[in-house]
């Protein structure tokens, strides 16, 4: 899962909470929400999209190449 996606995760779940919450305090978790929504496309835009948890396996080493 990739930061990108994990920062769409949090502005749904931001914006869910925004729709319970008292009327004074909404206008703070939408707030919250385009925030997350935007760094979300800034992240892509500037090549931070790639694999958290990704495996090392697709790595070679440089000793296998002799």
């Amino acid at each position: 899962m990739g930061l990108r996606a994990l920062l769409l995760i949090v502005a749904i779940v931001v914006f869910v909470i925004a729709i319970f919450v008292r009327i004074d305090h909404e206008l703070d978790w939408i707030a919250i929400g385009l925030a997350c929504t935007s760094a979300a496309v800034l992240v892509r835009e500037m090549g931070w999209d790639r694999q958290v948890m990704s495996g090392m396996g697709g790595h070679k080493s440089s000793e296998h190449n002799s």
